[in-house]
């Protein structure tokens, strides 16, 4: 269909439709009353507004006892200010006078008034016509902000208004909002004015009523309102209309308070170019920030009013609006509802209209909250062929709603999740009123056990003492004191006290600090001094390690130039390699254990911090692992990490993580070696607190595994020296000691975990076999031998295989590789001293024979097969002497 363009005749055709339509569908309700007071006429949005039926009120007057009338606080509402009066008194419109009446059910319901007069040819006042809006939610929200932010503003920044917070005995005063626009000023160079500074800005024929004004608010403890010329920087004079509220103490003084100047100077000197009485109406919808609109559905033809285009910041002479620019002028989503919304309106004869708040996007760049209100009219056949209807800006309200929201999370997530303990007191009974989570995990009661504490029962009598001259000196210095737990505990903690207003009583709050924690750094201090200390130790063990590994060299040189001694070379040469790689193990076991020191100070604090805040569910989970920390470490090989990461990765997606946390946690909780992730730890990461845990669990990890890794390294080196002095004189003198054969089995493979990460696939079969009687440091050697053995054989890259099989008087261990196999030529000669088949230096040819002399030392039997693909070493071990 082409594009119609209406004419000039036919726009204003559809601005008188519009002027008369208004009446019915606005949500605004507009009533029309003569010069005594009697209502004329009011509009169907009247009922809602007022709520009371459409004949009662045209049965009324304006001042009818039957309304309740009442100023906004519940004062009387003073003839003065009642805008019937005010408009026959000056026949000048009245705009946003507020005050309230109670509907016909005895609610409470709060209004705005705009209006304005319609005179006679005459120039007399015809009738008066007033747009009043339902403002109880605005005025209630309002009132919420009040009670539970006292010490937070009460007036919204508006738009093009100054918002003032007046401390009344030292006359300081605090700006915030549109200063610079209104008053030429800085906010820097404003903040500096306080109360008698404002009244010297006023304009001189204003400041005597201004003042009286002020003074009569304050002292009959009414709003404060009042208009007023005010000098800007630069000397000129602006219109200010000043509301503001007062605070009371509770000895009825005033000690603050509450206001926003907004610059009416545009209003004031539109009102007094407005001569005819349409102006006027239209004067009043702009004043409530209404617009008006038609959508001709067949023609596709909209038309706006002035003040819509206002709305969305539009030139109504430059830009001219059709469908497709309206769509691009809403937000995508909100678009979506709004058309839903008229499709059913079509769909629905039973309808009329409709009401949605929706978003659209101001030409300046920002997205604005609109109520837009629709009616649909029909022809004779039903067919719908006009939507028209009102559309009002809301952002303000939309802003209040969200300040109240976000002031009450800012306090309620303060006071809760503190780390702080938080009790409040009634000051004159000294019974508690309220606690934080903080102080019941601290004192160990439960939130119903609040209402029933006395300062007393928390305090020992010193101490109770102390408190009691700190509040009758009224100090604010923070003390320390001795606490009592609800178990009779005793601990130390240091305690600030402070007087306030909360729930309409005057209170006393508690801030308890635990002191305990101070003595545990104390105590991580020392045990950070002794483990320097053991580092030293560690130091003089390593450099004495590698003075005797010089001794070997020196020793293999003066051993190789004798042909005699070439075996002994050889053995030497494979015992330095095997003391090198413990000596390599103890240095970066040290430089991690360092760096260790620099990370754990900070971690374990932010770690007994955050536990405070966690629910019991999540301390018993940390409690848990730390506990089982001191077990020995799980070990995985290169496939199994992985495995075992993406099957964590899994169950923490499932668990409602994200893929990237999921991705993270899963790797740090394989690092932790703690083992599956089990159901029971899963409800940890949910914890705001799960990346302070999991450093902290990673770093109680590392500093055993670096203490287990010095100890290990020094083990080996002795048990290669207890081999090499086996090989001249084997021992037979000691005594069998019960232990776990799995456990000497994970010893070594911790020890090699290094080299299996690299290709190793690691296999275990473990039986369920009790400690048996044997020598566990022989045992040592035995799997140290036959394990580097295989992965030698297998270049470090293939599959290793470790069973342990109860065979009821006896136990089998197995050890089966994927290397090449052992020629049948030389099977014979591997358990002989001093044959090797491996390169001069890198073997000795002694490990198979004390592995061999160790298990006939058990009583046992060591049995081998053999081929390509597969070797097999069985050692059979009695479990008994």
């Amino acid at each position: 269909m082409p594009q119609i363009t209406a004419s000039t005749d036919d726009h204003l055709n559809v601005e008188a439709d519009l002027l008369k339509t208004i009446m019915d569908v606005s949500s605004t309700a507009i009533v029309l009353l003569n010069p005594q007071g009697q209502i004329l006429y009011a509009n169907p949005a009247s009922e809602l507004v007022l709520g009371i039926k459409l004949n009662d009120i045209l049965s009324r007057t304006y001042d009818a006892p039957q309304w309740k009338n009442t100023s906004l606080d519940g004062g009387p509402w003073r003839e003065e200010d009642q805008p019937f009066n005010v408009i026959l008194k000056t026949k000048q419109p009245v705009t946003d006078i507020r005050h309230a009446i109670e509907d016909s059910k005895g609610t409470k319901k709060y209004l705005s008034i705009n209006g304005s007069p319609v005179f006679n040819e005459a120039g007399e006042i015809r009738s008066l016509v007033f747009l009043i809006t339902d403002i109880t939610e605005n005025v209630l929200k309002q009132k919420a902000l009040e009670d539970s932010e006292a010490k937070y503003r009460t007036i919204t920044e508006l738009s093009l208004s100054m918002v003032y917070d007046l401390e009344i005995a030292t006359g300081v005063n605090h700006w915030a909002g549109a200063i610079y626009e209104i008053t030429g000023y800085t906010p820097e160079e404003y903040n500096a004015i306080g109360y008698e500074a404002w009244m010297v800005l006023i304009h001189p024929e204003d400041k005597e009523k201004t003042i009286q004004q002020f003074d009569e608010s304050m002292a009959n403890k009414t709003k404060f309102s009042c208009e007023y010329r005010y000098r800007r920087k630069d000397g000129n004079y602006v219109y200010i209309e000043d509301n503001g509220i007062f605070l009371y103490d509770q000895d009825g003084v005033a000690y603050r308070m509450f206001g926003a100047m907004i610059n009416r100077t545009d209003q004031i000197e539109a009102n007094l170019a407005l001569k005819e009485s349409e102006s006027r109406l239209l004067m009043s919808l702009d004043a409530v920030k209404m617009g008006i609109w038609s959508w001709d559905i067949e023609r596709r033809i909209i038309y706006w009013s002035p003040q819509t285009y206002e709305i969305y910041g539009l030139d109504p002479n430059l830009e001219e609006i059709t469908i497709e620019s309206y769509l691009k002028l809403n937000n995508e989503d909100d678009l979506k509802k709004v058309s839903e919304e008229v499709q059913r309106l079509k769909e629905d004869p039973t309808r009329s209209g409709y009401i949605i708040q929706h978003r659209i996007f101001h030409k300046d760049g920002s997205t604005r909250w609109v109520e837009s209100r629709g009616n649909l009219l029909r022809d004779k056949d039903g067919n719908p062929f006009r939507l028209m209807g009102t559309i009002l800006d809301v952002t303000d309200a939309k802003i209040a709603e969200e300040a109240l929201r976000t002031s009450d999370e800012r306090f309620r997530a303060f006071y809760q999740f503190s780390t702080e303990a938080f009790l409040i007191f009634d000051e004159n009974s000294l019974r508690a009123k309220d606690s934080n989570f903080a102080f019941q995990n601290l004192f160990g009661y439960a939130p119903e056990d609040t209402k029933n504490l006395k300062i007393r029962s928390l305090l020992t009598p010193d101490s109770l003492q102390k408190i009691r001259e700190k509040i009758a000196d009224h100090s604010s210095d923070s003390i320390e004191i001795l606490c009592k737990r609800k178990n009779g505990e005793v601990f130390p903690a240091l305690i600030s006290i402070k007087r306030f207003k909360y729930k309409q009583s005057n209170s006393i709050a508690y801030s308890i600090f635990d002191l305990s924690p101070l003595k545990e750094v104390e105590e991580l201090r020392q045990i950070n001094s002794e483990i320097r200390e053991k580092n030293k130790l560690i130091e003089k063990q390593k450099i004495e390690l590698e003075m005797a590994f010089e001794n070997l060299k020196r020793t293999q040189e003066q051993l190789v130039q004798s042909e005699k001694l070439a075996a002994l070379g050889q053995l030497i040469a494979g015992i330095a390699h095997e003391i090198n790689n413990p000596i390599g193990a103890v240095k970066a076991s040290n430089q991690n254990m360092m760096d260790w020191q620099k990370r754990y100070g900070i971690a374990s604090q932010l770690f007994r911090e955050a536990i405070l805040n966690v629910p019991r569910e999540e301390q018993v989970i940390l409690k848990t692992i730390l506990s089982n920390l001191d077990q020995p470490i799980e070990f995985y090989t290169g496939k199994e990490e992985r495995f075992r990461k993406k099957k964590n990765k899994e169950i923490l997606i499932q668990y409602g993580c994200s893929l990237q946390d999921a991705d993270e946690f899963a790797e740090a909780w394989v690092e932790l070696g703690i083992g599956e992730l089990e159901d029971r730890y899963l409800p940890l990461f949910r914890s705001h607190y799960l990346r302070v845990f999991l450093d902290y669990l990673e770093l109680e990890i590392q500093f055993r595994r670096n203490t287990r890794s010095i100890q290990l390294a020094v083990d080996r080196v002795s048990k290669i020296m207890y081999a090499l002095k086996n090989f001249s004189h084997f021992d037979s003198t000691g005594k069998k000691i019960k232990a776990s054969l799995q456990e000497t089995i994970e010893t070594v493979l911790t020890i090699y975990q290094n080299q299996l990460k690299r290709g190793i696939t690691l296999i275990k079969n473990y039986d369920e076999v009790p400690p048996i009687d044997c020598y566990p440091d022989d045992l040592l050697h035995v799997w140290t031998n036959l394990i580097y053995n295989s992965l030698q054989a297998m270049s470090f890259t293939g599959k290793l295989v470790i069973t342990i099989k109860d065979c009821g008087e006896e136990v089998l261990v197995s050890l089966q590789d994927s290397g090449p196999g052992i020629n049948p030529d030389i099977r014979s000669k591997i358990f002989e001293p001093f044959f090797t088949t491996k390169p001069p230096g890198e073997g000795s040819g002694l490990g198979l024979d004390i592995v061999n002399k160790i298990v006939k030392r058990h009583a046992g039997r060591i049995e081998l097969t053999s081929k390509p693909g597969e070797t097999i070493f069985l050692i059979y071990l009695p479990k008994g002497n």
